[in-house]
């Protein structure tokens, strides 16, 4: 990569998204955003405050039209963009299936694209395999049968990237492609927004979850997830290979138990107990999310990269990440005192 070249970030008012972008126009190159709709002008004025220089375009994962656009003229592609794990995001699999199509068939077809880089995530890793396994890398899938639409989406939306990437008449110009599969990313926004993973931090801290699953909760700070994806790029000997982003270990109740630790003097103490297993044994045949975890409570999971050297990661200590995502909250009165 050289300072100047043009690169697309897809989905640039995502959490990830946005922060690449950031670091990529810091460091000289120019940057071309995506957004759904770009005649939401309170969307691209907050966009262009907070990333100046960026270009905006309008492309959206469900349509086709837009995409050859998004990507003419570019030398690396960022593609972000995915539907989210909330009540309001419809049609996950489709979503993020026909996106990910569209975005690579641009990109794969552009006689200037060099590599893409994909977001995925660890939920195309670690689901659907037996109890006993215990330790996960990039070597692993997720079995997609009976697991929550999330959980699928983020698998069958970077198994169909690979495909593509491989196929010669899908990808005529062998663009190369990496995909990155974080963990849970939790730190600051870069934008006046609170992201998904951070709202989940502030229901903790307002108390709203009485108990926390007796599951494993590997974190990495947005920044350094965002850091790691310029790094991919960037890195010839990435090229073909997935990624887990992981920077530090912990389990869930260590995210109340982190919010305790800094945040008391604030009235934020929100509870620390561990749900029983039976409970949720139980919920699993109520809830696909509960039925997709259930093989991975109370044990110790451990994901390792087979390629731990391709990024030296900055924020990796767990209370500070959390720490940070809450401080992050408070200052956009996004979550208040109870003192």
């Amino acid at each position: 990569m050289k300072k100047n070249d043009l690169c697309l970030v897809t989905g640039i008012t995502g959490y990830v998204a946005s922060w690449i972008g950031k670091y990529l126009l810091q460091d000289g190159f120019r940057v071309r955003g995506t957004i759904r709709n770009i005649n939401d002008a309170k969307k691209v004025k907050m966009i262009k405050e907070n990333l100046p220089g960026i270009e905006l375009v309008e492309a959206d994962l469900q349509k086709e039209e837009g995409w050859r656009e998004a990507v003419a003229g570019c030398k690396w592609v960022f593609h972000v963009a995915s539907p989210q794990a909330k009540k309001t995001e419809k049609n996950l699999i489709a979503s993020a299936t026909k996106g990910t199509k569209y975005a690579l068939e641009a990109s794969f077809q552009s006689n200037t694209v060099n590599k893409v880089v994909v977001t995925s995530s660890e939920s195309a890793i670690i689901f659907g395999h037996p109890a006993s396994k215990t330790l996960f890398t990039e070597n692993d899938w997720t079995n997609p049968k009976n697991i929550s639409e999330y959980f699928q989406s983020k698998t069958f939306a970077e198994k169909l990237a690979w495909d593509m990437a491989q196929g010669k008449q899908q990808n005529p110009n062998n663009v190369k492609l990496s995909t990155i599969n974080p963990v849970f990313i939790f730190g600051p926004s870069c934008l006046p927004t609170v992201s998904f993973t951070q709202d989940l931090i502030k229901e903790i801290a307002e108390g709203k979850q009485p108990m926390q699953p007796d599951m494993s909760a590997d974190l990495v700070d947005v920044r350094d997830c965002a850091r790691m994806h310029i790094a991919i790029m960037d890195k010839e000997e990435t090229n073909g290979n997935r990624h887990i982003s992981i920077a530090a270990r912990g389990k869930f109740v260590d995210l109340p138990k982190a919010i305790h630790r800094h945040f008391s003097h604030l009235g934020l103490t929100p509870p620390t107990k561990i749900m029983p297993k039976y409970m949720m044994w139980i919920g699993k045949f109520f809830n696909k999310n509960a039925a997709s975890a259930y093989p991975l409570t109370g044990k110790t999971i451990r994901r390792e990269s087979i390629y731990p050297d391709v990024y030296d990661y900055q924020y990796t200590n767990f209370d500070q990440i959390i720490k940070e995502t809450v401080e992050d909250l408070l200052a956009k009165n996004a979550l208040e005192s109870k003192k």
